[in-house]
């Protein structure tokens, strides 16, 4: 019977790739071998226009196109020109030959070589601009590197610059060389190229397929020995009996060793089958037995998870007490540290003010000492007034002196008569100044009297204040800074106490932590005691559970093994 591939055949597996190889291999070298062509034909059309161009520019003559103007075309100059490039136009086979100009702006055509209607006149401006033939004009040759495929033909375009008898540019020379039969030779060249291809694709096919075929064949003639050695009903003394000289009988000879192999296999099977089921009786003996051994095990294992985990819950508790206590001191702590913190805001403003009473008292009493010395100086000037008594003493004798006089003279004036009269009105008005001076010298003898008597009493009042700011105001200064020294003394002791308080407690929190993590420690080994415990009894039940199922499987085994027998002796082994 024959049978089919559930894929492609091994025939189509290596026809396909190979079919693809050889395609692309083609391929490639058709396009290479084309590209090689087409670049050498292009070279050779190039260099053919380049030469055509170095004639024609070698046969015009310069003068003659440096004299070409607008509506020259009847000129003998223009003539002979034109007679010239048509002859080198027709013998090199040029499609186009024209002369061009330029006044430095735009290119003109000069003399045109076309024969039909086209025919340009001198004058008319060229499609190309200036720029793109500048290097041109300046004596620089131009030849296009490609075939230009246009509505004009398939032309290669060469410029050469013309010279003149002085040795001057006066235009170029434009050559469009036609490489219409270049153009062609390709075409006929890459259908050469793809016809090749194809036959060799359909030769190597055909190649393939012979040799495939070939293969193939060998392939069936394996396949056929070991179907009939497979529906052999278990004959392993037969043999595959092929002689093709290839790698087919090297296949034949190899499958023939690996039925060998298989006979001395299933032999020892044969050989082996009936120990294998006496083992597995005396392990269902044995695992019977390990079994209740295992369940004492766990019984055992059982009761010490259990006191492992009382011994747990005990310390759960513990470890909750310790906790709570570590919070309660942990909050010691951040009181006594707080506190510590205040003391030392206190103790810096106590000696804050101890420092600011310092300072106090001494500017106090720099400006008591400062007020006394201005108070005396003053008081001592204040003093000057007692000379305005003795002053006004002095004016009131002078008034009295000169009343004496002017009586003396009003008398002396009354002896004179008639001429003394003047004399007299004189005395009399002297007398009257005495008197108005005697009165303003009373007063003003009041007046001081009564300033030094404020005086007297302004220097009382400031021996007063002098006396009150020495006794009384520098008393509580005094005061101030004993109190705020007692005030510092008092902080520092507590700011001590405060400090030591914080220092004892982190010292307690420390302890109480250590404590804790012991508990922990000892509460996460006994936790892992207990799952360790644990998994022993689960172990120990699974693995009872395990016996008993290999107890199951070493009686399957017994039967397999059996069966196993009385499979082996279904072959036919000798």
């Amino acid at each position: 019977m024959k049978q089919k591939t559930r894929a492609f055949s091994i025939k189509v597996k290596i026809i396909f790739p190979v079919s693809i190889l050889i395609l692309l291999v083609c391929i490639v070298m058709g396009v290479s071998a084309y590209r090689r062509i087409h670049d050498g034909m292009v070279s050779v059309g190039i260099e053919e226009a380049q030469m055509a161009a170095e004639i024609a520019s070698d046969v015009i003559d310069g003068d003659l196109v440096g004299q070409l103007v607008p509506g020259c075309e009847n000129t003998e100059g223009y003539q002979t020109l034109l007679a010239v490039m048509r002859d080198v136009q027709e013998r090199f086979g040029i499609a186009y030959l024209y002369t061009l100009y330029t006044d430095g702006k735009s290119v003109y055509y000069g003399v045109d070589a076309d024969n039909s209607a086209l025919q340009n006149e001198v004058g008319v401006e060229y499609e190309t601009s200036y720029e793109d033939l500048a290097d041109t004009f300046s004596g620089e040759e131009y030849v296009e590197d490609y075939i230009d495929s246009s509505e004009y033909g398939d032309l290669v375009s060469v410029y050469e610059p013309i010279i003149d008898s002085t040795g001057n540019i006066v235009g170029i020379l434009g050559c469009d060389y036609d490489a219409s039969n270049i153009v062609e030779k390709l075409r006929s060249t890459l259908i050469q190229i793809i016809l090749i291809t194809i036959v060799c694709i359909v030769i190597a096919f055909v190649l393939l397929s012979l040799i495939v075929n070939r293969i193939m064949k060998s392939l069936r003639l394996v396949d056929s020995k070991i179907y009939e050695l497979v529906h052999s009903e278990g004959d392993l003394t037969k043999k595959l009996e092929i002689s093709t000289g290839d790698e087919m009988e090297l296949i034949a000879d190899n499958v023939n060793a690996l039925l060998g192999h298989i006979q001395g296999i299933m032999l020892d099977i044969a050989r082996n089958s009936s120990q294998l089921s006496d083992s597995t009786q005396n392990i269902v003996q044995n695992l019977s037995k390990v079994e209740m051994n295992i369940t004492d095990v766990s019984a055992t294992m059982e009761e010490m998870s259990a006191s492992m985990e009382e011994t747990s819950a005990t310390l759960n508790d513990v470890d909750s007490n310790v906790g709570r206590i570590y919070e309660t001191i942990d909050n010691i702590s951040d009181s006594a540290q707080s506190g510590r913190s205040s003391s030392d805001e206190i103790m810096k403003k106590a000696n804050e003010i101890h420092e600011d009473a310092v300072i106090a008292q001494k500017d106090a009493k720099e400006q008591a000492q400062k007020m006394a010395v201005a108070v005396n100086e003053k008081i001592e000037k204040s003093k000057a007034v007692e000379e305005i008594s003795l002053l006004t003493e002095n004016i009131l004798s002078i008034t009295e002196e000169t009343n004496l006089l002017a009586l003396n003279a009003s008398i002396e004036a009354a002896r004179a008569g008639e001429a003394g009269r003047g004399f007299a009105v004189v005395a009399d008005e002297i007398g009257k100044l005495a008197t108005s001076s005697a009165a303003a010298a009373v007063k003003i003898q009041q007046v001081s009297e009564a300033v030094v008597e404020a005086v007297d009493e302004l220097a009382a009042n400031a021996e007063m204040m002098l006396k009150f700011m020495d006794e009384t105001a520098m008393s509580g200064y005094n005061k101030l800074l004993e109190t705020s020294q007692s005030y510092r003394n008092d902080v520092g002791d507590m700011n001590s106490m405060m400090r030591s308080f914080a220092n004892d407690s982190e010292n307690v929190k420390d302890s109480v932590n250590h404590i804790k993590e012991s508990i922990s420690a000892i509460n996460m080994s006994v936790s892992e005691n207990v799952k360790g415990i644990t998994n022993v009894t689960e172990v120990s039940v699974d693995l009872t559970g395990r016996m008993s199922d290999i107890g199951k499987e070493a009686d399957n085994n017994s039967s397999v093994a059996q069966q196993l027998n009385a499979e082996v002796n279904k072959f036919k082994l000798q």
